[in-house]
């Protein structure tokens, strides 16, 4: 089995390549915690992941879910693709 690419899918459908750079499992408190919108009443904590590109971009998740991100200097959300 090959792996897995993953792709951050911006404006224009620009894609850019991008791997993990770490993960943080962050306690939810009600209302949100970093940005992040909490949709389900019942969920203590959440995965949170950081996304390098080739360039050395960082992008950060911005949803619940994790496939939402922003990079640091742009407030235009890409969408995290895998394939």
């Amino acid at each position: 089995m090959g792996s897995v690419a993953m792709f951050l899918e911006g404006p224009g459908q620009e894609r850019r390549p991008v791997k993990v750079l770490s993960t943080e499992q962050v306690r939810l408190r009600s209302g949100a915690t970093d940005g992040i919108r909490i949709v389900h009443p019942l969920a203590t904590q959440i995965e949170v992941k950081t996304l390098i590109d080739a360039d050395g971009e960082i992008a950060s998740q911005v949803d619940f879910d994790g496939f939402r991100f922003k990079y640091k200097n742009s407030d235009i959300p890409w969408t995290l693709v895998v394939g």
